[in-house]
């Protein structure tokens, strides 16, 4: 009985890293390996608007269609969001002793890539940027509710846990490398086009900050900085009416900040713009060449006050987590969750898992089947569902956590993909 909960502890660790998280308590996790080392891929995107078709024809260059821009107007509100996660890590963790003094202790590291783009948007905002200012003539269109942020990362973690009297206490500083950032803030602002079209005027205020502009790599060091993750597992039984028990994980992740370097830009915006159309003696005169005398380009100086070079400190994005794990009989382990992702423009996200052994107790190769559910995080519904592949040297996850933005992409947002591997040496 042992080993079969074993297998499916190991199952819901690959499950729980499904979320947009991976949770150092999981690959840390104490069982018959001396090493163990693995990998974990993800890429994750959500909204409360963005439809998956815009998203796949935006990543793939070919521009959104009319149609899949038309389906996005009834879910706009006053306050709109996006996301996307994207995440690389090699890992591997190994004894330290085993059983000593009725303690155990671990350690591990751990090498990762953490992408981020996050965005808030009112409805006048996207509206200007999907459909042009054309059907908000004769209006203002608002531009006071716009944030976004667009950043890469490498870490370079080391941690140790301890565990004692059947609790379990782990803590992991990392080295971060800033390796790419922009963070556009809107502190208030406002687009006028005249009913007829013929002319205009704009107001806005705010910041843009990114970073070093001549930098070309992906993986440039362009700033440098710390950060901490740890978590503490107590025993804590749910279901007192079963044999089996659960655990409760309470876990901060990226706790830190990066200091970007000396290159880093920074545009502080607060202008007006006024454009009053083409000029022409008669109609039959509006040729080329008045056209493009006449056209607008001093924009960009109108609405930028004042360009600055220097360091700036930014605070991660990090995210905090409350776990509960248990095994519910033979064949069902169930996981529950509540996290929140901090600086993200996320909502609290709160899920749970559900794995299912397809094959005999007795068999040594477990295949499992796994369901996801979730509300709230960039968007308010999630379903999911994938399979994994456990025995006693290797650990296989395949699946995602979006199945219904792949329904219906014209109409629906989400996309999930992630996979991990693990191999324990001896």
């Amino acid at each position: 009985m042992r080993g079969v909960f074993s297998i499916l502890f190991l199952c819901s660790t690959l499950l729980s890293v499904a979320q947009s998280e991976f949770f150092i308590a999981d690959f840390t996790s104490k069982d018959s390996s001396k090493v163990k080392a693995g990998v974990w891929v993800e890429q994750s995107f959500n909204s409360n608007v963005i439809n998956n078709s815009v998203l796949f024809n935006v990543a793939l260059k070919n521009g959104p269609t009319y149609q899949s821009m038309q389906n996005m107007k009834p879910r706009l509100t006053n306050s709109n969001s996006a996301g996307y996660i994207g995440t690389e890590r090699l890992f591997a963790s190994f004894d330290i002793n085993n059983n000593k003094d009725s303690v155990i202790t671990n350690g591990w590291v751990s090498v990762y890539t953490d992408r981020q783009v996050s965005a808030r948007f009112g409805e006048d905002a996207l509206r200007l940027i999907a459909f042009g200012n054309r059907e908000l003539a004769g209006e203002k269109a608002m531009i006071d509710n716009l944030s976004l942020l667009l950043q890469q990362t490498t870490h370079l973690q080391f941690g140790y846990t301890i565990e004692k009297n059947q609790s379990v206490l782990g803590i992991a500083p990392s080295l971060v490398i800033g390796n790419k950032y922009l963070n556009l803030e809107s502190e208030g602002g406002y687009l006028y086009t005249s009913p007829i079209g013929d002319s205009l005027y704009a107001e806005a205020a705010g910041y843009m900050s990114q970073s070093d502009t001549s930098s070309l790599l992906v993986f440039d060091p362009n700033g440098v900085g710390a950060a901490l993750s740890f978590f503490y597992t107590v025993n804590f039984d749910l279901f007192k009416k079963n044999e089996y028990q659960g655990k409760l994980t309470a876990e901060v992740n990226n706790l830190g900040f990066v200091v970007w370097n000396k290159n880093t830009l920074t545009y502080h915006i607060d202008g007006n713009y006024a454009w009053g159309g083409f000029k022409a003696p008669n109609l039959f005169d509006l040729n080329d060449s008045i056209i493009d005398l006449q056209r607008p380009n001093d924009v960009q100086t109108s609405f930028i006050d004042r360009i600055e070079f220097g360091t700036r400190n930014q605070i991660l994005p990090f995210t905090l987590s409350l776990r509960y794990q248990e095994q519910y009989n033979e064949k069902v382990f169930l996981t529950f969750f509540l996290q929140q992702r901090f600086f993200s423009q996320a909502l609290p996200f709160l899920g749970m898992n559900q794995e299912i052994r397809m094959n005999k107790t007795e068999k040594k190769t477990a295949v499992m089947l796994n369901f996801f559910e979730s509300v709230g995080g960039y968007n308010l519904i999630g379903l999911g569902t994938g399979i994994s592949v456990i025995n006693k040297q290797i650990g296989l996850r395949l699946g995602t956590r979006n199945l219904i933005g792949l329904t219906n992409p014209e109409y629906f947002s989400g996309f999930n993909v992630h996979l991990g591997f693990q191999y324990k040496f001896y």
